[in-house]
């Protein structure tokens, strides 16, 4: 079959090749993929920025249909539309593993870097992992469930969602458009966005077209004078920071009212960065940072989608056949598409 491999260490050695086909375990159903979404996560892998181990076929945002099952899988068959969780488990005995939080396991057998991922024609996972498409979604929207799962499980579960909060949105990529469409379908009353120049053709725009209240150029506006102005100077309810930027991380706790709550989902590449800390205490900010997403925020992702709640069309900025990576790649890394997807 054709896979999109990182053949080995180093920027760049990225391309299309026919690799074997996935070996189906008995626990595990094959799926032939229908749709990938290139991650900010492939494109650091292509740049040799994020740690991985080649050779390596990448993509961990798919949807698919299930070609066959293992003789032990209940309750999956050939013929369903599937998305799954982007691993094969864990070590089993951790207590992350024991208490249902595989996804934090150290020794998560992730996809896509730690082993193949699915920027294929087929690929085996287990039946565990997977969870189905409601009829109303196509492939293509099912393709962005997983970083929704994501969002869902940093803002829903974890920050939670008030009535008629005022939630800020700092950063305004796909994990930030679908941290403020989660705010707003869980009953927000206003929702921000902040990005800066480089978002204003397609970002920012897209954010618009999603239903959220306010699009902010932190270049051009002050988003915090801002806030202040549509809160009568109490500040945001929620803030999701998911931009990782150093700036607005310190700005978020200028921004945030007393009491009020971060989430921090947006990784900064570096060892530390400044927090001001004192002004957290006097505040009593309280803070929650995540990572990855469980069995539940898949769930409630695609019963999201499903009822139409969150719409990701805008978000797609187009499909394109796998042997056209390299466009694909360049156009992301260029801010001139939102979300790219690729077929085999």
């Amino acid at each position: 079959m054709k896979a999109l491999v990182k053949t080995q260490k180093g920027k760049g050695f990225l391309e299309v090749k026919d690799v074997e086909d996935p070996v189906l375990g008995e626990h595990e159903a094959l799926i032939r993929v229908k749709a990938g979404g290139i991650c900010g996560t492939d494109l650091h892998i292509e740049a040799d920025r994020f740690h991985y181990n080649p050779p390596v076929i990448l993509g961990h945002e798919f949807s698919g249909e299930i070609v066959d099952v293992g003789k032990k899988v209940v309750g999956f068959k050939a013929g369903d539309r599937v998305v799954s969780e982007p691993h094969k488990g864990g070590c089993g005995t951790c207590r992350y593993c024991l208490t249902g939080q595989v996804e934090v396991c150290r020794e998560k057998r992730a996809i896509g870097y730690k082993i193949d991922g699915a920027f294929s024609e087929y690929l085996s996972l287990p039946a565990t992992s997977l969870h189905r498409i409601p009829d109303s979604v196509s492939f293509e929207q099912a393709a962005l469930c997983e970083p929704l799962a994501v969002v869902v499980k940093a803002v829903l579960e974890r920050s939670k969602v008030e009535p008629e909060d005022f939630v800020v949105v700092m950063g305004c990529g796909p994990i930030g458009l679908l941290a403020a469409a989660a705010a707003k379908a869980e009953g927000a009353r206003a929702v921000m966005v902040t990005g800066t120049s480089g978002d204003e053709k397609q970002r920012l725009p897209v954010a618009i077209k999603m239903g959220m209240d306010y699009a902010v150029n932190v270049e051009k506006q002050d988003a915090l004078a801002l806030v202040n102005e549509r809160t009568r100077g109490a500040g945001a309810d929620l803030i999701v920071e998911a931009s990782g930027a150093e700036p607005a991380i310190r700005q978020a706790f200028d921004m945030i009212k007393i009491d009020g709550r971060i989430c921090g989902v947006g990784i900064s590449g570096k060892e530390a960065v400044a927090l001001p800390w004192d002004l957290a205490i006097r505040k009593a900010v309280n803070v929650s940072c995540s990572f990855s997403s469980n069995w539940t925020s898949w769930e409630r992702a695609l019963s999201l989608l499903g009822s139409g709640k969150i719409n990701v069309d805008p978000m797609i900025s187009g499909t394109y056949p796998m042997k056209e990576w390299k466009k694909a790649f360049g156009l992301l890394r260029n801010l001139e598409a939102v979300k790219i997807l690729l077929v085999p």
